[in-house]
């Protein structure tokens, strides 16, 4: 039984590794543009600052802020770690907390080189079930602690609409707060009503096999935990089945945390609100180490909320250029023309370069070791003629031949 897991979980890890190997360009080619969208946005923050504006001075840096900063650097990876692991307790007991750290952390990191932060979730998947959590349940902890950041997103939105005036209503600021309501809906949609998602999987599948011009075949469909031993529930593509069949585990594992940790959502929300107030903490104190004191605590938060809520769903690889050009244009009135690039490029390594390169160490290693265990793994090989003997012999108490084979 033992080598039959480990032989289940050599397939998967080695499935795993030929998946981050197939969008292996898409990561190098948003790296790229990660790259070069930072470098230019910090170029031209860099040529905004003119020859007597004033710039941070070596002898006016303030060490200690310097210090906080490195002592809450992990404030944000604790805490959002913290909370995939609660849901590990409610849905696969037996995850190490350390496993969600690196989880989390390569969920920063594929997020820093995809559009929109869409590669974070996949890393943590794969990092979660290299554990021994299925893909079903791994993604059902994702978008479980995905929706508690989108509980708080909506409400700092709410605050910094209506209540703070800092988001002015501008079309940019309601547009990205409706897109994050409307995210927060499809993913309660699908934990009520997966049969809704499966119709409209089905019709998109089955135009795109009409358009093809009907080529391959339909795949037959029935609901995760079923015996299927009657008629199909449904017919659509291959690629349709198996999202068909993430979003029941989702709906079942949905089902079933609300069954036994509804306090533990509670505290994946209370969590959520801890991880993204630490980044509002974190630009108090690079404004503090450079010697910016021309705001309160209470202002620096409210324009921070903003900041959070507008490049959340940035199109760029891990918001490049437009997170660092919302917060120069944001933080204008606090923060001078020549201390914006520095500030800028401070606080996006408190809260974002380093847990990305983290990251990045973690998930290469993970590959890593998958792909040695796929190289050591032994080779079935199918015996041949030669490799056995026929010995044909007459046994006196029998009628007939029997045959003796021996290797």
């Amino acid at each position: 039984m033992e080598s039959i897991q480990h032989n289940a979980y050599e397939s998967r890890s080695s499935g795993q590794v030929d998946s981050i190997g197939m969008a292996r360009w898409k990561l190098v080619v948003g790296g790229l543009f990660f790259f070069l969208l930072t470098a230019g946005i910090f170029w031209h923050q860099f040529q905004q600052i003119q020859a007597g504006d004033a710039r941070p001075q070596w002898g006016q840096l303030r060490w200690g802020y310097l210090l906080l900063i490195l002592l809450c650097l992990p404030i944000e990876t604790a805490c959002a770690a913290l909370r995939v692991w609660l849901l590990c307790r409610v849905l696969h007991p037996g995850v190490r907390f350390w496993t969600c750290v690196k989880a989390e952390l390569t969920n920063v990191a594929i997020s820093m080189l995809t559009p929109s932060q869409t590669g974070g979730g996949p890393a943590q998947i794969y990092m979660l079930s290299r554990a021994g959590v299925s893909v079903g349940t791994s993604l059902t902890i994702s978008l479980i602690s995905f929706m508690g950041t989108m509980v708080i997103l909506v409400l700092m939105g709410v605050y910094s609409a209506f209540l703070s005036g800092a988001g002015e209503l501008t079309p940019l600021f309601m547009t990205a707060f409706w897109t994050v309501v409307i995210v927060m809906l499809a993913m309660i949609g699908g934990a009520l009503s997966p049969n809704l998602l499966r119709i409209l999987l089905r019709r998109a599948s089955r135009t795109i096999w009409r358009l093809r011009g009907r080529r391959g075949a339909l795949h037959d469909w029935w609901p995760p935990d079923s015996n299927r031993t009657g008629p199909p529930a449904d017919r659509m593509g291959p690629v349709a089945c198996k999202f068909v069949d993430l979003v029941y585990t989702y709906r079942d594992d949905v089902r079933r945390f609300l069954r036994q940790g509804k306090a533990a959502f509670a505290w994946v929300c209370v969590l959520s609100s801890a991880f993204l107030f630490s980044r509002t903490l974190m630009a108090y104190l690079c404004l503090r180490f450079l010697g910016i004191e021309a705001s309160t605590f209470g202002q620096i938060v409210e324009l921070q909320m903003v900041v959070i809520f507008l490049v959340f769903f940035a199109p760029t690889p891990g918001s490049a250029g437009l997170a660092e050009g919302a917060s120069m244009a944001i933080m204008s009135a606090i923060v001078p023309v020549g201390f914006a690039p520095y500030y800028n490029l401070l606080w996006r390594f408190s809260t974002a370069y380093m847990a990305a390169l983290g990251g990045l160490f973690y998930l290469l290693h993970a590959i890593a070791q998958d792909l040695k265990k796929r190289v050591r793994r032994p080779q079935k090989i199918e015996p041949t003629a030669r490799d056995f003997k026929f010995n044909i012999s007459r046994p006196a108490d029998q009628s007939r031949d029997s045959l003796e084979v021996t290797q």
